[in-house]
């Protein structure tokens, strides 16, 4: 009972503001959230702590864009400290003229000309149905893997089955399907630049599909739009009728894939030796010569 009335009685001495990631980036200062408690009149410092809404000064601070996580709490002076996490984007969305930066909780912040952060690119128009965070795991995905980093230099989202990424190879799109079985796709969009783009040159295709089992499907440059295939998105992916370059079964199901990087072709000594050195002029020769180094 004593330490019950002595807690009542008890006054805030003070506000300190501690930035848990304020080395990263700088959204927000310890001044800037000081000076909008001031002026939303939510300043604690003088009043009893028992008459301090804790919750409502987390709430009001949490409205803020650029704030990820906000914890408040007294000292043993009874000084309140607030411990906030500025907002980590984790990509930036172009949706129809529209441009803002997410967290990976789904949180917006707005982009403009003040602020600029270095995270993959995402254009696409999303609702309540497809989420910007629907493209997490496979950014997560890419950016583990040296190779990928390199050849991802965006991603365009046409609907929920059809995922793309924008290569560092100009020429052609990449249409990673609904985004699943990463591994298994890259494994076959490796093989189709170190067998078939060589071979068929590097601008023959308009869009490179990785969507279907054991096949990939390449659209021509030179022929004429191909009306789009109606497709149910929860059914099953379905094949349209493009051209298809079919990967060999018995050859993949011989590869080991732990990622793109560490698949163990089924070639010659001879022939995975004829690529070790990269003497590439163009980022295509670049990237396929990548793609054809042995680990």
């Amino acid at each position: 009972m004593w330490v019950g009335t002595q807690r009542s009685a008890d006054r805030c001495t003070g506000i300190r503001v501690d930035l848990v990631n304020k080395d990263s980036i700088a959204f927000v200062t310890s001044d800037g959230i000081l000076q909008d408690i001031n002026q939303s009149k939510l300043n604690p410092v003088g009043k009893l702590i028992d008459r301090i809404d804790i919750d409502g000064i987390e709430s009001h601070l949490l409205e803020s864009e650029f704030i990820e996580n906000v914890e408040c709490y007294y000292d043993n002076s009874n000084t309140m400290v607030i411990e906030a996490r500025q907002l980590v984007p984790v990509m930036r969305v172009f949706d129809e003229g529209q441009s803002y930066y997410i967290n990976r909780q789904g949180k917006r912040m707005s982009a403009d000309g003040e602020y600029y952060v270095d995270v993959p690119i995402v254009e696409g128009h999303f609702d309540d149905k497809l989420k910007p965070t629907r493209l997490i795991p496979i950014i997560d995905y890419v950016a583990k893997n040296e190779v990928l980093s390199t050849l991802v230099s965006m991603y365009v989202v046409r609907d929920s089955c059809n995922i793309c990424f924008v290569p560092s190879i100009s020429g052609h799109i990449v249409n990673l399907g609904n985004g699943k079985d990463l591994e298994s796709k890259f494994a076959k969009l490796k093989l189709f630049y170190q067998k078939v783009m060589p071979v068929k040159g590097w601008n023959t295709y308009k869009e490179i599909s990785l969507k279907w089992d054991y096949q990939v499907v390449g659209t021509l440059r030179s022929k004429a739009e191909i009306e789009e295939v109606q497709y149910n998105p929860d059914e099953d992916e379905m094949a349209p009728d493009m051209e298809m370059i079919q990967l060999d079964r018995e050859n993949s199901n011989n590869m080991v894939v732990d990622d793109v990087t560490n698949i163990e072709k089924a070639e010659s000594d001879a022939n995975a030796n004829s690529h070790s050195t990269d003497t590439a002029k163009t980022p295509e020769q670049r990237v396929a010569n990548t793609f054809n180094k042995t680990n």
